[in-house]
């Protein structure tokens, strides 16, 4: 992995993150029947601040999934130091950024569901991409040893 190769993906993972960030607030709106496109406000943050926040968060999520896909190919590190690693960090910005955006509140059970629900997300994609990725490995393999007789 190489920083380089990190910072592109990150680049191209901002409109990535504003896409699917959109797009929840598009089926959020749509099962309410009102146009919700930012969370509710307190008076404190006006509607257009809000959204410029979470356009922002959107943006800063989108980077920072896609550049640290890139742990991933750190051959020389195992599978888990890669995965602890990745997760760490996406958590370290996905959390704070969370609370900016009002997504989640800062209170004690507000944050223990959050963490409950991120851990339980991040869990169910690694096992399907780890999978899918094994099925392919094996596919491979498969072509590999029928070459070889």
């Amino acid at each position: 992995m190489t920083m380089k190769k990190a910072i592109l993906r990150g680049i191209l993972g901002i409109p990535i993150g504003v896409f699917i960030s959109t797009t929840i607030g598009f089926i959020y709106s749509l099962c309410y029947g009102e146009l919700m496109v930012i969370p509710p406000t307190d008076g404190v943050v006006t509607p257009l601040n809000a959204y410029i926040i979470q356009y922002v968060v959107s943006m800063i999520i989108g980077f920072t999934f896609a550049a640290c896909s890139a742990i991933f190919e750190v051959d020389h590190w195992s599978i888990a130091k890669q995965t602890a690693i990745h997760f760490i960090l996406t958590c370290l910005v996905f959390f704070p950024c969370s609370i900016k955006a009002r997504w989640i509140y800062p209170s004690t059970l507000s944050i223990i569901i959050y963490i409950s629900v991120f851990i339980f997300i991040y869990i169910a994609i690694w096992f399907s991409q780890y999978s899918m990725w094994k099925k392919k490995v094996d596919k491979l393999n498969k072509k590999l040893k029928e070459n070889q007789n």
